[in-house]
């Protein structure tokens, strides 16, 4: 995206130029990343409401909340999405709107397929592009907090799953025991310390064994996640796999079933900040959703399959000031096949600047070996 072409009303970028990848600065390895996938079709619209287009109220106003937190002149935050309005304030979180992939199929199915494998033809990838991005970079390996290793991982031999058992864990007289007995095995002995460092991580503050349902809150897989990544030699990704943001009925406003999903994002932001620590200033946090929603309101009061969205970002990393966008417009003439918003922001460049940010890797080795895309969408640096 041209820079001139953004509207006038977006917050302007502080541009950092890329660093040669073998010459960086700050060495990749320093840094973390964490993707938050939003399966189902985030509401882009709803996150970011658009305010101050003349169309929005007569297409949606029962799906706008009337107390939005402060964007800027013509874009608003959800009220579910404090803690990213307060990182927005200290120049710390930007979204990018009208944001998407060239795939316009509206598919649950081969729309995650895409977002995940980075590849524009569903079901041709056996590898991710964050876990390609890894490979690549060399990186430590990363950890997504789920049961299957999700696809945007694959690719990464050194990639992990985890996820809290619905089983109680037991005391940790017994882990330290386990841990004596694998310390004297050497095929055991490399994962004796991890074992205690999983039992650290599962306690609460007072040192008793935290709930495993309060373990799988977004906050606290969030938090359990960074606390991961913040060790020495820990993984520098993560990945969390959140469902449900397919609101098809009865999406809400301020409150309902859209806004118990927002609140999921704020409070995985919420839970990373605090666990990752001084970290949290080489840290970048971004989400990542299939496709967006219809601009229009069905008739059970929600929203179908659409396709621009937007991506939220935030961390440290961060250098894009305010709510970034090129925006399309919401007219019926404006609308993709008369009902979707745009998308004038490929989402794959965005991610792709956060490869860049994270990992070191310059565009010819990204577009080489990890995903191509259209450069000249958006030339803008939004990650430092």
């Amino acid at each position: 995206m041209k820079r001139r072409e953004f509207i006038k009303f977006s917050a302007s970028l502080t541009l950092a130029g890329a660093a040669p990848w073998a010459n960086s600065a700050q060495p990749s390895q320093a840094k973390r990343l964490l993707v938050i996938m939003l399966r189902g079709g985030m509401d882009g619209l709803a996150a970011i409401p658009p305010f101050a287009d003349s169309d929005i109220g007569s297409l949606r106003s029962e799906l706008i909340p009337s107390n939005l937190l402060a964007g800027n002149q013509f874009f608003g935050i959800h009220p579910a999405l404090p803690t990213f309005a307060e990182l927005m304030v200290a120049g710390q979180a930007t979204a990018i709107h009208a944001t998407g992939f060239g795939y316009t199929g509206r598919s649950h199915f081969e729309g995650q397929d895409i977002m995940q494998s980075g590849i524009m033809k569903p079901y041709a990838s056996a590898s991710g592009w964050l876990g390609r991005a890894m490979r690549t970079a060399q990186s430590k390996g990363g950890v997504a907090i789920s049961i299957p290793m999700p696809l945007i991982l694959r690719g990464d031999a050194a990639s992990e799953t985890q996820y809290p058992s619905w089983m109680q864990a037991p005391p940790k007289a017994t882990y330290e025991l386990v841990s004596q007995l694998w310390a004297n095995v050497p095929e055991l002995k490399p994962y004796a310390a991890r074992l205690l460092q999983a039992d650290n991580i599962r306690l609460a503050a007072d040192g008793t064994p935290e709930p495993n349902q309060q373990r799988r809150t977004a906050y606290s897989l969030a938090k359990e996640a960074a606390q991961k990544m913040q060790l020495p030699g820990g993984p520098v990704v993560g990945v969390l796999d959140f469902n449900g943001f397919d609101t098809h009925a009865g999406q809400g406003a301020a409150e309902g079933v859209n806004a118990t999903k927002l609140k999921q994002i704020d409070d995985a932001l919420r839970g990373y900040r605090e666990g990752i620590g001084t970290k949290w200033g080489q840290s970048l946090v971004i989400t990542v959703t299939e496709f967006g929603r219809t601009v229009g309101i069905n008739g059970t009061l929600g929203t179908d399959h659409g396709w621009g969205s937007c991506i939220l970002a935030a961390g440290g990393l961060v250098k894009a000031k305010g709510i970034v966008s090129q925006w399309p417009g919401l007219k019926k003439s404006q609308l993709f096949e008369g009902r979707d918003l745009k998308v004038t922001v490929n989402a794959l460049a965005v991610y792709a600047d956060a490869i860049q940010s994270v990992f070191g890797l310059p565009p010819e080795v990204i577009q080489k070996e990890v995903f191509s895309y259209a450069r000249d969408s958006f030339d803008s640096r939004l990650f430092v």
